[in-house]
């Protein structure tokens, strides 16, 4: 499952990790990487960034209808257990909000969650991908 640093690194071609990014995508949507989803809280986290930037609705509409385009990426769902969770990763791993949320996610979705964040190596039962490594 995809987190955030992925999206912002693809969105902003001066990120330090934007080919990463770009092949990770590629990769995706050739089907050389099989079921990988972004986590719904990323883009609920990309459109709060967007905004406090001074971006447009029409802008962000955009984006993130650009990510739904991209052939075989799905969407993991934010839902009533991953924000139960999410509350308990933070009491126990001092995660931030939004990244407790992906982590959250991720485990209830597959356990895995593609990242370079080093925070996330700290909840149990998470397996970390550095995208690098991909």
């Amino acid at each position: 499952m995809i987190e955030l640093d992925m999206i912002l690194a693809l969105l902003n071609r001066a990120d330090r990790l934007h080919a990463v990014a770009s092949r990770l995508f590629e990769k995706i949507a050739s089907g050389e990487l099989k079921r990988v989803a972004v986590a719904v809280s990323a883009y609920l986290e990309l459109e709060l960034i967007m905004r406090s930037k001074g971006f447009d609705h029409n802008e962000i509409i955009k984006n993130i209808l650009m990510f739904k385009s991209i052939p075989k990426l799905g969407e993991a769902p934010l839902t009533s257990d991953a924000i139960l969770n999410a509350v308990r990763i933070r009491a126990n791993y001092g995660l931030t909000y939004f990244d407790s949320l992906h982590a959250s996610t991720a485990l209830l979705y597959d356990g895995v969650i593609i990242s370079v964040d080093e925070d996330y190596k700290r909840v149990r039962g998470l397996k970390v991908v550095d995208p690098r490594r991909l």
